[in-house]
């Protein structure tokens, strides 16, 4: 079976995008190991992916209907700081 989603007028998402799962609930904060880890991830998929570092999102935009992870207790202005930090430091 698949899961067919929309993101930005596209369907069949799934056919094309990188999905990862956090442990977690919509209201409770997330460790700072998540993201730490997390951010980790990430930057290893950008060095292979580039276009990743503009197109990262959550289930929730992609099937607002059905999904609502990560959740408000998400904090991407967090991890968008980690990624880009991490990612200085790596070329510096």
């Amino acid at each position: 079976m698949r899961a067919y989603q929309n993101y930005q007028g596209r369907e069949r998402c799934n056919d094309f995008s990188i999905g990862i799962e956090l442990e977690g609930t919509d209201t409770l904060a997330y460790t700072d190991a998540q993201y730490q880890q997390l951010a980790a991830v990430t930057r290893t998929l950008i060095a292979c992916y580039p276009a990743i570092a503009d197109n990262m999102t959550g289930h929730c935009n992609i099937a607002s209907d059905r999904k609502t992870d990560p959740g408000p207790a998400f904090d991407w202005p967090r991890f968008r700081a980690l990624v880009a930090l991490s990612s200085h430091k790596e070329m510096t």
